[in-house]
């Protein structure tokens, strides 16, 4: 027999079935990687802190990540090639896991290329929640996913070379016949290595628990930990429960049932003596945050919302912050004063169906007729089941609107004839009524009306600013109708949007601080008077301080604060990233629930670039934010979220201002 040569040895050992299973495991795991790290490649400006070293530590750091996902993802197909029998060479059984190695594989993948899309609008990678609420909310159309595949073609260019890839791996490394007596022996002997060593990779080292997304913040800040976790990791994880709440020292101070809504500062005196009803109207904007307005931003290079710019101008302004960064939680925050402060938005979590407090309710109670007008496709979102239970009587969708004439092909009735419709209804109805109006023509795919004309420098304008500037228009044209009926002077508008724009064009917006940003404004010229304001107010605190404008002097559960009362202290919360963020007296800290790990001056470092936790404490901040967290699930847990009229006399004394 003649003996073989070093080379013939070397390539025999090359495809030996763990070789060629390492050479499968390799290729899934940098093409996660790579599609990982295109997230930052695409959306870079959301990461301008990072310098180039920096960046590529975190992509290192996240192979971490990248790894305990490949080796569960192809579990079936390690085991199957480390079977001690040689049935793994028959090529029925091949074939199956050719199949299972490249569907799943490339799904993963997929998954990581989807993300880097929404990461654009999120902030953050998707989850469960977020593909779940899409998917029930009827917007996940034929029509919709073939705009993204237009406007995001290269991506699926660069997708189908990554499937080919993992297909050709798939091809060349197919199990080859062995002939030695002792394969049984020593594939039993490797198999037991093997999966020894896929533990290991699973849970991410020898360490006593195994890798979490929290564990990506042992590495960065929040705003950067997206760079290390890929999708498939993250919706695997999920569900990992978090970190219980540090629990303050001493008596909590905060509680969130509100004794005393009474206004003492920015109203009209002349209020006191007018006993007949004042509407209200809340005007929620889609996407249209602070750095889309010249009000806000006076350099700001396009002026694309004059009208609103004019109005904000007239109106009391505070420096607004959204509660969250999605379409999908904004409701219970601004009508409901709860902000979203788990992973599941709150209408999708087990919590849907308590009993919650919301000043509409108040306002119902009072003989007010409430309605809420939203352009959409009717249960989208679930935003007409959720406003009735805030106590939002009527709803007026895109069927009560009755024209599809001025559909937009994707999200509902264009913002200009369903705001004219609007004005004409709130003529129609009977007095006093509480309205909520949710705009939505400046959402992705960016659509406006054939035949609206823009003005002549928006050849520049991005496709999102266009729609800023349509509905800007709609805007006027719909306070141009109200004016000239009777109920309009007899009307508080409140000015806010649901969350800020998705699109960022100056650096102190893009980061975990100016992403919230977003407009908070009262019009009502005979009663409020018009200032600015620099105080922090959030989505939250609207309720309680439209009943407090109104003079609805109620009991009111609310987590957020009146805004209308000198002794409440401006806060802001939001919980981003397995993050949580308190702002109070200047300060915004970060802590994942126990231990904190961030503190910032936002109005003195806009960009959010200097984190003070090595030189600065801040413990009772971070217990103010342990107070709130602790009353926030205290009452969710317990399903408490309206007061109890028996106990209102015990807490009262406890009660804050805040």
């Amino acid at each position: 027999m003649r003996k073989k040569t070093n080379k013939e040895i070397f390539q025999e050992w090359l495809g030996k079935p763990y070789m060629l299973l390492l050479y499968r495991l390799l290729a899934i795991l940098l093409a996660l990687s790579i599609s990982r790290w295109m997230l930052y490649l695409f959306n870079s400006q959301y990461f301008h802190q990072l310098k180039e070293g920096q960046a590529l530590g975190l992509f290192l750091y996240g192979m971490r990540f990248d790894l305990s996902v490949t080796v569960l993802l192809n579990l079936f197909v390690i085991i199957y090639y480390c079977l001690p029998s040689r049935l793994i060479f028959e090529h029925s059984g091949q074939r199956v896991v050719d199949f299972w190695y490249v569907t799943f594989n490339s799904i993963a993948i997929l998954l990581n290329f989807i993300d880097i899309i929404c990461f654009n609008f999120l902030g953050k990678h998707i989850s469960i929640d977020y593909l779940k609420t899409l998917g029930q909310s009827g917007e996940l159309n034929f029509g919709f996913i073939r705009q993204v595949l237009f406007d995001y073609w290269y991506l699926l260019v660069i997708f189908i070379l990554f499937v080919l890839i993992v297909v050709v791996v798939a091809r060349h490394t197919r199990l080859k016949e062995e002939e030695t007596t002792r394969w049984p022996l020593r594939q039993a002997i490797r198999m037991t290595v093997i999966l020894a060593l896929t533990f290991i990779a699973w849970r991410g080292g020898f360490q006593q628990h195994r890798i979490t997304m929290q564990t990506a913040l042992e590495y960065t800040d929040p705003q950067n930990a997206p760079i290390l976790l890929n999708t498939p990791f993250c919706l695997l994880n999920g569900d990992d429960a978090p970190k219980p709440i540090k629990a303050p020292s001493g008596k909590p101070q905060f509680t969130a049932i509100h004794t005393d809504l009474t206004a003492n500062r920015f109203l009209n005196d002349t209020l006191k003596a007018d006993t007949i009803p004042a509407n209200v109207v809340i005007i929620i904007m889609e996407s249209i945050g602070q750095e889309m307005t010249g009000y806000y931003n006076p350099d700001r290079k396009h002026k694309v919302t004059p009208f609103l710019d004019s109005l904000l101008s007239h109106s009391l302004t505070f420096n607004g912050m959204a509660n969250s960064r999605k379409s999908s939680e904004v409701l219970p925050s601004i009508l409901a004063s709860l902000p979203p402060l788990m992973d599941d938005d709150f209408v999708g979590s087990t919590y849907a169906n308590c009993e919650f407090d919301a000043f509409c309710q108040h306002l119902q109670k009072r003989g007010y007729n409430t309605i809420f007008m939203h352009g959409g496709k009717n249960g989208v979102m679930g935003y007409d089941k959720f406003a009735q239970r805030a106590g939002f009587k009527r709803y007026f969708g895109r069927v009560e609107y009755g024209d599809d004439s001025d559909y937009d092909g994707q999200w509902g009735i264009y913002d200009g004839p369903f705001l004219q419709y609007a004005a004409t209804t709130l003529g129609r109805v009977h007095k006093p009524f509480a309205t909520a109006i949710y705009t939505l023509s400046s959402r992705y795919p960016y659509k406006v009306p054939r035949h609206f004309e823009f003005p002549e420098d928006s050849y520049y304008w991005t496709g999102f600013e266009k729609t800023v500037y349509y509905t800007d228009c709609a805007l006027r044209d719909f306070f141009a109708k109200a004016q000239r009926q009777p109920w309009y002077d007899n009307t508080l508008f409140v000015l806010t949007a649901d969350c800020s724009n998705s699109l960022h064009f100056q650096p102190e917006y893009n980061n975990v601080w100016g992403m919230y940003a977003i407009p908070i404004a009262f019009y009502w010229p005979e009663r409020i008077e018009a200032m600015k304001t620099d105080e922090v107010a959030q989505q939250i605190d609207l309720g309680p301080s439209i009943l407090s404008a109104l003079q609805v002097n109620d009991t009111m559960l609310s987590f957020g604060r009146n805004l209308f009362d000198s002794l409440s202290e401006p806060a802001f919360i939001s919980y981003f990233n397995l993050t949580y963020q308190y702002y109070y007296d200047s300060y915004m800290v970060q802590s994942d629930g126990q231990n904190p790990f961030g503190i910032y001056k936002p109005f003195a470092d806009p960009t959010m670039s200097d984190n003070l936790i090595d030189r600065l404490q801040c413990p009772d901040i971070f217990e103010k934010m342990y107070d709130f967290l602790l009353e926030y699930n205290s009452r969710m847990s317990s399903h408490e979220l309206k007061p109890k009229f028996d106990s209102i006399h015990e807490q009262a004394e406890d009660t804050l201002h805040h």
